[in-house]
């Protein structure tokens, strides 16, 4: 009996790998540039260096003291608590920060912080 299923099977298998196509991609899941982005800690912090804590802010002292954002450990920290806020404040299409005395984040570096958070922050 064992004799006689070993070529239905192997004829099965053979069929089944060269008749079946895979199936189309679902066009209802659209792919977009952070699904296969790799934004790095260090391009993160770069752009908050140059932009949050070269300035004289957020650098965990003054006024600012609650967002400390000078290492990774401590941006990672405040986000964790507050990343409602600073989405709405950094990243968000009304943000106001950095403050108007100072030129706006590129929409394209508000987008890779906002993978990056989404991604859950990898270091």
């Amino acid at each position: 009996m064992r004799a006689n299923l070993l070529p239905v099977l192997l004829l099965a298998l053979a069929y089944g790998c060269t008749a079946e196509q895979a199936p189309a991609p679902d066009p209802g899941i659209p792919v977009t540039a952070c699904d296969t982005a790799v934004i790095t800690s260090s391009y993160v912090l770069t752009s908050i260096a140059g932009n949050c804590t070269s300035r004289g802010c957020h650098k965990g002292t003054g006024a600012t003291a609650s967002s400390d954002f000078t290492t990774y450990a401590k941006l990672k920290t405040y986000l964790t608590s507050n990343e409602a806020i600073f989405r709405s404040r950094v990243i968000s299409a009304d943000a106001d920060m950095p403050p108007s005395r100072f030129p706006d984040l590129s929409v394209g570096m508000r987008d890779s912080i906002a993978c990056w958070i989404s991604h859950g922050m990898p270091e």
